[in-house]
């Protein structure tokens, strides 16, 4: 009975982390600049923090809480095109 249970909530977790990282890896909604770009597990990720969530993000965290509440989108995209070629991190969003 217990492993059974186990085996269900392993296979929920699993369907829902596919469901998160499908929705993630649509190259539309990735955004055109980054300033703090990373790869995990085959997808980049935008770590930019801010006051609120870009428009159509899928994964929207909270970061912070106070003294102001910040948000960070964790949508990512497949770091390879699917042609083996490997697609850049957008260019920075801030002017140093």
């Amino acid at each position: 009975m217990k492993s059974s249970t186990l085996v269900a909530i392993l296979v929920l977790q699993t369907v829902m982390v596919m469901g998160i990282l499908s929705q993630a890896a649509a190259k539309d909604n990735f955004p055109k600049c980054c300033d703090n770009c990373n790869s995990w597990s085959g997808y980049q990720f935008c770590e930019d923090v801010g006051p609120r969530c870009r428009r159509g993000c899928a994964n929207c965290q909270v970061v912070q809480m106070s003294p102001v509440k910040t948000f960070r989108c964790g949508d990512g995209r497949p770091v390879y095109d699917g042609h083996d070629t490997p697609t850049p991190c957008p260019p920075p969003c801030k002017k140093h």
